[in-house]
């Protein structure tokens, strides 16, 4: 596992200060995800922010002036079905993920990786904007992982 570990580089920043969450558990989390998914390499940039940061880039790219839970922006040259490798930058809104997720039974940590594990599927060539087949197998993939990582999470209300 080591060696699979090394070729995966994932960093975590927190915009939020003080900082809500342990950049330290969702890297772990993060990595435990690679391992599944899984991927033959990975350059992961996750940046948690808060509702403001994420509604400007949420209008810029998406014309959305809201904002949202999670944005995936997967890096130019990578193409992730033909190589396996996981790469991008994942933003996260904290406290919109936080809210979505209020009767979950696990950390505000797992809560907040459910949305960086969804982003992560994206960079990895999972897709659920057209609806259909796809979108079933991106759901079934993204509950499955985040069960396997998190063991006994409640997720009373779902995301």
């Amino acid at each position: 596992m080591s060696g699979r570990r090394n070729r995966y580089g994932v960093s975590v920043r927190q915009d939020l200060r003080p900082a809500l969450l342990s950049g330290r558990r969702l890297k772990e989390l993060a990595l435990a995800a690679l391992e599944l998914i899984p991927a033959s390499g990975a350059d992961l940039r996750i940046r948690v922010a808060g509702d403001a940061a994420i509604a400007r880039l949420n209008l810029e790219f998406f014309g959305k002036d809201s904002p949202t839970n999670v944005i995936s922006f997967p890096d130019d040259d990578s193409q992730p079905e033909a190589v396996g490798i996981v790469s991008g930058d994942i933003m996260v809104s904290a406290p919109t993920c936080l809210s979505q997720t209020q009767a979950w039974n696990c950390s505000s940590e797992e809560r907040v990786f459910f949305f960086i594990l969804h982003g992560m599927l994206h960079l990895a060539g999972y897709d659920h904007v057209h609806g259909g087949t796809l979108a079933r197998r991106m759901r079934r993939k993204e509950l499955s992982l985040f069960r396997r990582i998190v063991p006994g999470a409640g997720m009373g209300g779902k995301a």
